[in-house]
Formats: structure tokens, sequence, C-alpha cells
């Protein structure tokens, strides 16, 4: 399975950077809730700001996961 001390740091880096990225996804969502609750009440600077940061953490999110990860895991 893991071979050497350089497999397992590989392994380790891969799932830094799945944990990283599902943290980003996870939190452009909450950002993507809170602005729906704060244009709803009326906020509008601040739910359009946590809409754009919302896409923002979530595009990052996707990026990281997909250009780190997916070529570690040799999908893409």
């Amino acid at each position: 399975m893991l071979d050497n001390a350089a497999e397992l740091v590989d392994l380790a880096v891969t799932l830094a950077y799945a944990v990283v990225g599902a943290g980003l996804v996870g939190t452009g969502l909450l950002a993507e809730l809170r602005s729906v609750a704060s244009l709803g009440s009326g906020e509008l600077v601040l739910g359009a700001w946590l809409a754009a940061m919302g896409v923002v953490a979530i595009a990052a999110g996707t990026m990281l996961f997909t250009d780190k990860v997916g070529t570690r895991l040799g999908g893409a």
C-alpha cells in the first residue's frame, strides 16, 4: 500500500487539499444561505456582498478540488 515516506506525505497533502476544498465549498454555501436571509430582511448591501463572497468561495473550493485532488488521484 504505502511503500515509503514520500507516498505517505503525498497522501497527507492530497487529503489536506480535499479537506480545504470541501471547507471552502461549505463556507460558500453557508454564505449563500446567509445572503438569502439578509436580502429577505432588507439588508441589500450585506446580502449582495455575501452572495458574491459565496460564489467566490464555492468557485475556489471547486477549482482547488478539481485541479489538485483530481490530478493527484489520476482522475483528470
